[in-house]
C-alpha cells in the first residue's frame, strides 16, 4: 500500500542521533511506544503523494525514542527528515469506543455554539502544552467580523459534544471573542 486515503498524524521526526542514521521520533499517540506498532507509516512527499517509511529498529532513549529507518543509513541522509511528520492511514488504527474520536477527525467539522451560531470550520489543531486548541476559520460573512478563532479543546467545558454523523463540534463560546 503506497497510498493513504485518511491520513492521521502520529508523530514527527526530531534531530539525528549518532552517525549511523538513527533519528529521534516524537510520538503523539496515547501510549508513545505504539507508534511503532501501527503501519505502514508514511511521510508526505507533496500535496497528494506519500512515501512509505519502514522502521528497521527502535529503542527507548532518555525521555523519548530513536529509530533507524530503511534507506537512511548515514547521519546526513537522516538530517533531511528532521521536523517531518509521520502518518498512518486511519484504517490501520484500532476502532474507538462510542463517543471517542481521533483529534484529526475534527479538521473540517463545523463549530457551532450552544446558541446555534456557526463559528466556522476547524482548519487545524495547535498544541500549547496545557491543552490542544481548535483553529477555527470563520465563515466568510461572519457577523462579528472574525477571520479566525482559537478555541481551547477542553471536553465538557468548551467542547460539549462532537457529532461525527452531523460533522459538528458543539461548543460553549461567545462568537464575539
Amino acid at each position: 500500500m503506497d497510498e493513504i486515503s485518511e491520513p492521521v498524524e502520529l508523530g514527527r521526526f526530531g534531530s539525528v542521533f549518532g552517525v549511523r542514521g538513527w533519528i529521534r521520533i516524537h510520538s503523539y499517540t496515547e501510549d508513545p511506544e505504539s507508534i511503532f506498532s501501527y503501519g505502514p507509516l508514511f511521510m508526505r512527499q507533496g500535496e497528494d503523494q506519500w512515501q512509505p517509511v519502514k522502521v528497521l529498529e527502535w529503542r527507548h532513549h532518555g525521555d523519548g525514542y530513536v529509530c533507524r529507518l530503511e534507506g537512511f543509513d548515514q547521519r546526513e541522509e537522516s538530517q533531511s527528515l528532521t521536523g517531518r511528520s509521520v502518518y498512518v492511514d486511519e484504517s490501520a488504527l484500532p476502532p474507538l469506543p462510542e463517543g471517542e474520536f481521533y483529534l484529526n477527525s475534527l479538521i473540517g467539522m463545523h463549530v457551532v455554539n450552544t446558541d446555534g451560531y456557526d463559528l466556522g470550520v476547524v482548519q487545524d489543531l495547535m498544541e500549547t502544552g496545557a491543552n490542544d486548541v481548535l483553529v477555527v476559520k470563520a465563515n466568510e460573512n461572519d457577523a462579528y467580523g472574525k477571520k479566525e478563532r482559537l478555541l481551547p479543546l477542553v471536553l465538557d467545558h468548551t467542547v460539549l459534544r462532537v457529532d461525527s454523523d452531523r460533522n459538528v463540534v458543539e461548543v460553549v463560546w461567545d462568537p464575539d471573542f
